[in-house]
């Protein structure tokens, strides 16, 4: 059922490249900067793959390859990445990391600002192997810099390949015009091959949705919209589900320093398992108030989301604070599932430039969606520090946690990693970093499997312009 999600996957991540370049190609007044790098990492460590019980000491040499381009002009920005690794080394024999070129991956961005118009496109697609146990700092957001938990974060486990994919446009036209429009279209999957797990099957999503916008005066916004979204997975019922929601809403200015935003919609889901299909609709909305501080922000919003497990509300508050100690802002609330009892929801994100280093630390718990596209609540930490020795040399160290609680089909399953690293420079263009490890995975009603490991690596960049 999901073969086509392999041809879309290249079809659109293919034609979008293609559109992106020649735009960027097309005007005179752009510059292109390129930067190869090439590192050698030699790891030494215990149960690399988080395998129960544990798999042994694994040695590894990897070089890791990567390109960057980037092209910045008056009206439009294009970034292209792409990267793999070349693996070797003594690995157990029960173990299944693999080896020769791994964990290839690529990335694009393109956007294009004009007078009434902007337009951007958003690509990546990266493969690993399921049983090397990938850092959580693999799941970090690359348009937020948020770490998130990716939906199949309870089933990383046992061998086999594991690509995803994500591509993403938006087209807004009529900025500043009476009336405007938003268009979006999104598609996105996670495909598996070779593997041990039965609960990874492959999923696909695609989304699109448009939406008018009319300014009925300097400070009244009317918005009318419209949005599907289209999930489906390879599992036992072949799962099929299609969700169709229109809204109205306002926004309207309040103050120089205030606004509001009110929405009423009516959502349907139609839904197929099995060959047997079933259909749930209601009533969805939300109300967003926010207000501008001489020194950061507040903001109030109740929200009601609906799905194949019924309406959801949420209701939150938060904060931001800028101050001399740096960028603080949270979040408390509270989110009900179909009248059941109320999970608290909420988090804090604070940030501190120092003259020798930074200071990241945010928390955050949430509802998010697993695999089996079920609501579940999820929980992440994550803390990066960098001290700067002198001019050749600093150290960092970084702390992620991450816990997804028990739904109906996954156990509650708990990471965490924790490392300490120290770079020095040993030329002007090459760099030494090296450093220890440890991660952990436990699962209910499985097991608990740790990992440390130690490493050095050894790398430059290679600088072109044009």
């Amino acid at each position: 059922m999901l073969k086509r999600a392999g041809i879309v996957q290249a079809a659109t991540f293919g034609g979008l490249s293609f559109i992106a370049l020649s735009a960027s190609a097309q005007d005179p007044q752009g510059g292109i900067q390129m930067v190869f790098g090439v590192e050698h990492e030699f790891q030494a460590g215990d149960n690399l793959s988080l395998d129960i019980p544990g798999a042994g000491s694994t040695n590894l040499s990897t070089t890791n390859l990567s390109f960057d381009l980037l092209s910045r002009t008056r009206t439009q920005e294009l970034s292209f990445s792409a990267g793999g690794k070349l693996r070797a080394g003594e690995i157990p024999s029960s173990s299944d990391i693999d080896t020769g070129f791994v964990e290839p991956q690529v990335t694009l961005s393109y956007s294009r600002n004009a007078a009434r118009a902007n337009f951007s496109v958003d690509a990546d697609f990266r493969q690993n192997d399921v049983s090397f146990g990938l850092p959580l700092s693999s799941f970090t957001d690359p348009l937020t810099g948020e770490l998130l938990l990716p939906p199949d974060f309870e089933d990383l486990r046992g061998s086999g390949t594991r690509e995803a994919f994500r591509t993403s446009t938006r087209l807004e036209t009529g900025i500043d015009a009476p009336i405007g429009f938003i268009f979006d279209a999104s598609v996105s999957g996670i495909n598996y091959s070779d593997t041990s797990s039965a609960n990874l099957n492959d999923v696909f999503r695609y989304s699109t949705g448009v939406q008018s916008r009319l300014r009925l005066s300097p400070v009244t916004t009317g918005v009318v919209g419209f949005e599907l979204d289209h999930f489906e997975a390879d599992d036992t019922m072949n799962t099929e589900r299609d969700t169709y929601t229109v809204e109205v809403g306002v926004e309207q200015q309040i103050s120089s320093r205030a606004s509001l935003e009110a929405f009423f919609g009516f959502s349907e889901t139609e839904e197929e398992l099995s060959g047997v299909k079933s259909t749930r609709d209601g009533a969805v909305g939300r109300l967003v108030y926010e207000l501008d501080l001489r020194s950061g922000s507040i903001n109030a919003e109740f929200e009601t989301t609906r799905d194949e497990d019924g309406p959801r509300h949420f209701l939150t508050f938060g904060q931001s604070i800028n101050q001399p100690l740096g960028v603080l802002s949270y979040e408390i609330g509270a989110t009900s599932l179909d009248g059941n009892d109320p999970d608290l929801i909420g988090g804090v994100n604070w940030q501190r430039q120092m003259p020798t280093g930074s200071v990241n630390f945010g928390v955050r718990r949430n509802v998010t969606q697993n695999l089996n596209n079920e609501d579940r609540v999820a929980t992440i930490l994550d803390f990066r520090y960098e001290h700067t020795i002198n001019a050749l040399s600093s150290l960092g160290f970084d702390v992620a946690f991450g816990v997804s609680e028990n739904t109906a089909t996954s156990n509650e399953t708990r990471r965490t990693d924790v490392s300490a690293t120290y770079r020095f420079a040993l030329t002007r263009d090459w760099n030494l970093t090296t450093g220890v490890s440890y991660r952990t995975r436990d699962e209910d009603l499985v097991g608990s499997a740790d990992s440390t490991s130690v490493f050095v690596r050894v790398g430059r960049d290679f600088n072109f312009l044009q």
